[in-house]
């Protein structure tokens, strides 16, 4: 499996050079902590283009999501670490906002804020490809990076590099457990 999952791996960091998060780029370069929170929350590129994560979300309720953050701004540009920002994202939401928005916009801020998360944390799409990748059911709402299987454990890859390969490869995850 070691192999399977390098080649994915390697894969992704091709295709991540060729196509760069531009909502994390838009974000860090807001000349203000304000202006980062609302590009962030409305998930907008500097194309002014909506993340495929948040296409389906009424802008209504990011609207009102944007609002909450601002409303703890001196909260989000002082947080600890990732952690701490993830919660105080989460305590902002509104209804229609779900766990994968949450973690996109506090790893948007985080990024700009120099808070990047020191675990990889699962959502509906990062949690089917762990599962897939590890072949069992995960409750947990994050993983350390030690207890992921090789060559995820050691390689170079932060936390948030690994959360996007569980999502995105998911399905191939699967084939290379099941081709063992």
């Amino acid at each position: 499996m070691s192999r399977k999952i390098q080649n994915i791996i390697d894969h992704y960091r091709k295709w991540r050079i060729e196509n760069p998060d531009t909502w994390i780029k838009f974000t860090a370069v807001q000349k203000n902590c304000a202006d980062a929170i609302c590009v962030a929350a409305l998930s907008l590129n500097h194309l002014g283009k909506k993340n495929n994560h948040q296409k389906r979300l009424k802008n209504v309720n990011l609207e009102s999501f944007k609002n909450n953050l601002l409303k703890r701004q001196t909260d989000i540009a002082h947080a600890t670490d990732f952690h701490n920002l993830l919660k105080i994202v989460e305590e902002c939401k509104v209804k229609g906002i779900a766990d994968v928005a949450c973690y996109d916009i506090a790893n948007r801020l985080g990024n700009r804020l120099g808070k990047n998360p020191d675990y990889v944390y699962l959502h509906a799409g990062t949690r089917k490809g762990l599962e897939n990748l590890l072949d069992y059911k995960v409750k947990a709402k994050y993983i350390k990076k030690s207890d992921l299987p090789e060559p995820f454990k050691s390689s170079t890859l932060t936390c948030h590099e690994i959360e996007d390969i569980l999502c995105i490869y998911k399905d191939r995850l699967k084939k290379a457990h099941n081709k063992t």
